[in-house]
């Protein structure tokens, strides 16, 4: 079983399919699932639930239990590094972890886990989406440091001025713990961002400007595609 997570576009695209509920021991966990893939949004189907309140654990121990052994995760970002300009799409290679939530792993006493963090993303299935990226005509650069943040609010200036030295090309909040848990699974995963504006003090001085929702819907539909066709690969 194959499976992705996303956000802000995936809902469109699943207006009209079925919402399935499994339980979990960390709760109940909505999903969907259409052609043998499993999908979860992790801001809930009605997308109402922020980053800071998203049950990690549950979405991942829902995959496990689904039969899920690989995974592409998407995650809206507002680009840092002028490499991943506003509208750009990317594989990603690293991250940085700035939140403090808790609940970040599965780990506990008596059940101690390690995991390496040494290779993040699956090379083969990082391999297939660039594949279907370019069968579809998607430019899709490959790598970039992700620095996760906590959320719900956006960064100051002097925060992103400290993720840019310390080597981060652009910002989000969901990333982790859900990438750490997927490897603790031991669920094969590989991660697209995209970005729909820079970060505060990123060519612009007032203000963050996000791309036109119009755009942000075409751009991650194309991504969800390009997903779409490398689990079926």
């Amino acid at each position: 079983m194959k499976a992705i997570i996303g956000g802000t576009g995936i809902d469109e695209v699943l207006r009209n399919s079925e919402v399935k509920r499994i339980q979990t021991k960390f709760g109940s966990v909505d999903y969907q699932e259409e052609d043998g893939i499993v999908f979860i949004l992790r801001h809930g189907v009605s997308h109402d639930i922020p980053p800071h309140r998203v049950n990690y654990r549950a979405n991942i121990q829902a995959l496990e239990l689904l039969g899920v052994d690989e995974c592409i995760s998407i995650y809206c970002v507002g680009s840092i590094s002028p490499e991943f300009e506003v509208g750009s799409c990317t594989l990603m290679d690293d991250f940085i972890d700035f939140t403090t939530r808790a609940n970040k792993t599965f780990s506990h006493r008596g059940n101690v886990i390690h995991t390496s963090m040494s290779e993040l993303f699956d090379k083969e299935l990082k391999s297939r989406i660039l594949e279907s990226s370019k069968e579809q005509d998607i430019d899709m650069k490959m790598g970039g440091v992700y620095v996760a943040t906590e959320g719900p609010r956006f960064e100051t200036k002097a925060e992103i001025k400290m993720y840019a030295i310390l080597g981060g090309d652009f910002v989000g909040m969901t990333a982790v713990p859900e990438v750490p848990l997927l490897k603790e699974k031991k669920i094969k995963v590989a991660s697209i961002a995209y970005s729909i504006n820079w970060c505060a003090g990123i060519n612009c001085e007032e203000k963050i400007n996000f791309m036109d929702d119009e755009k942000i819907a075409v751009l991650s539909k194309k991504i969800l595609s390009v997903s779409i066709n490398s689990l079926k690969k």
